[in-house]
């Protein structure tokens, strides 16, 4: 099988009209955003900036969000060059709920860097509130990843 030529299917990236495009421009995004953290976390461990450390007094959070963070574009990368690959053309809805979710889910930890009680509710309400942001994310990538199963099933 030959692959298809990918920089000639690339079409103009749309605020409007959700590609396949804006799970690169994501991923992007992604592996910066992770590159920004892992430079902060290094600060305030090694370099011992303090004025870092006041912002962020548990810096642990920002090593998992940088993780995170390149697992997720990861992702978009398998997934976007799995669909490039076998033709498939994902809904709008699916590109926006994966790129929403991508950058959103890692975002938890930043915010617990510098306040670690965020997020931790003993209520159910509020339990349940932060188990609806990992939504868009499994829905997502489920959808994503089912369809290039199948795909590959036939």
């Amino acid at each position: 099988m030959k692959p298809p030529k990918l920089l000639n299917n690339l079409e103009p990236l749309s605020i409007v009209n959700p590609s396949l495009e804006w799970l690169l421009v994501v991923a992007s995004i992604s592996v910066i955003l992770s590159l920004i953290l892992a430079w902060l976390a290094t600060l305030i461990v090694y370099a011992r900036v303090k004025w870092l450390k006041r912002i962020f007094p548990v810096s642990h959070n920002l090593v998992r969000a940088h993780i995170d963070y390149l697992m997720m574009a990861t992702l978009l990368g398998v997934a976007y060059f799995s669909c490039v690959w076998l033709s498939i053309s994902l809904p709008g809805w699916v590109i926006v709920l994966l790129c929403y979710g991508v950058l959103y889910n890692p975002l938890g930890f930043v915010v617990q860097a510098n306040n670690p009680k965020v997020g931790k509710s003993e209520t159910l309400i509020g339990r349940i509130a932060v188990c609806i942001g990992f939504l868009p994310t499994t829905i997502g990538f489920g959808y994503t990843f089912s369809v290039i199963f199948l795909s590959l099933w036939k």
